[in-house]
């Protein structure tokens, strides 16, 4: 793969995705700038939500029936298959690997393109085909790298296939960040986004990973920092004995909602043995974003890190807000439409009244 120059990474990350970010180093922006970019997302994922960047194949196969699902292949030269499995969730610096990734030449699914997508999930969850059929499935799309889809067992079956597993420098930490993206999950069960069709599709994965996994089934602390913490801690324990007896006998998801191994890789360094245990460690790079271009270069055989091309670091929480912000606000202009709507009716069947009762006086 080659590398692109300055203009044209900026460019390729700004039009890569539709929510993408275009700066490449968002950690110096100011709050407010942040802020405006995170609500400049907000109304992005509107628009995704809502179904805009699906194309005509994808709203076809969500409205048939399952048996006639059809992969719609890219151009066959454009097809390829999943080469890279990113293994970090959440607010452990995946979309800035993402955007590295699209700079090395790398086609990759996240979190924009799971809306884009949104039949394959659908199929998925509905269990039409496993985890194989799914991945080659990406493939056959042109996505060669996935953050959404993959967990370490399945990488660890694939001998073609390389994980990164991103993590932070302590629990703390990711709980800050969580807590300020867990919202999210409120947001999409408040009109007028729950009677929107993708989120409808989505629903049972967003709702199982920003309720059930983060808290290890106690749903309804989700929002509590005790509980997210203490959780945290106990949940990379069991993955860890999970971790071992995988060695010796491979687990099947029952569902794509209940990809709960995926979860270890958002924790702290407790969780590393786990990953490690399963998948050869060269094939495996444990990787905080703070370390730059060369330990990526050299795990994906890429010579030289790109010159002039800084790593990228992005999605600051004070860009989340924004986009939280935005979101929120949707639903507040919304109860205030249905508000607008009703007085008006009211106003309306009261103007009506007076039109009969003078008639009637006539």
């Amino acid at each position: 793969m080659k590398y692109i120059s300055v203009v044209s990474a900026l460019s390729f990350a700004a039009q890569s995705s539709n929510a993408r970010p275009s700066t490449l180093d968002e950690q110096s922006l100011s709050y407010f700038q942040g802020f405006i970019k995170g609500s400049y997302v907000g109304f992005e994922s509107l628009l995704a939500l809502a179904g805009f960047y699906e194309n005509d194949d994808v709203k076809n196969n969500l409205n048939s029936n399952e048996e006639s699902f059809q992969v719609h292949a890219n151009e066959k030269e454009s097809q390829t298959h999943i080469k890279i499995a990113g293994l970090g969730l959440g607010r452990t610096g995946s979309t800035s690997l993402v955007m590295a990734l699209e700079i090395l030449g790398y086609v990759v699914i996240h979190d924009d393109e799971q809306a884009e997508e949104t039949d394959v999930y659908s199929a998925y969850e509905d269990e039409l085909f496993d985890d194989d059929r799914f991945h080659e499935i990406l493939g056959l799309r042109g996505y060669n790298a996935t953050f959404k889809t993959a967990g370490h067992e399945w990488v660890a079956a694939h001998p073609e296939v390389k994980g990164i597993l991103t993590v932070r420098d302590d629990p703390d930490k990711y709980v800050d960040s969580w807590l300020v993206a867990a919202p999210f999950i409120d947001i999409m069960e408040q009109r007028p986004f729950k009677w929107m069709r993708t989120v409808e599709e989505l629903m049972p994965e967003l709702s199982y990973e920003y309720r059930h996994t983060t808290t290890g089934g106690d749903v309804e602390n989700y929002l509590d920092r005790d509980v997210l913490r203490q959780k945290y801690i106990e949940y990379n324990k069991e993955v860890r004995i999970r971790c071992v007896l995988s060695k010796t006998s491979r687990c099947s998801r029952p569902s794509f909602a209940k990809i709960s191994f995926l979860f270890v890789c958002c924790v702290p360094n407790i969780s590393l043995i786990q990953v490690q245990d399963t998948i050869p460690s060269e094939r495996l790079l444990t990787f905080n974003v703070k370390q730059g271009w060369e330990p990526l270069c050299e795990f994906l055989g890429h010579p030289d890190p790109p010159q002039g091309i800084p790593f990228p670091h992005v999605h600051t929480r004070s860009k989340l807000e924004g986009e939280m912000f935005f979101l929120r606000m949707v639903t507040w202009v919304w109860k205030l439409f249905e508000v607008i709507l009703f007085v008006s009716f009211l106003i309306a069947m009261r103007k009506a009244k007076a039109v009969i009762t003078k008639d009637k006086e006539e």
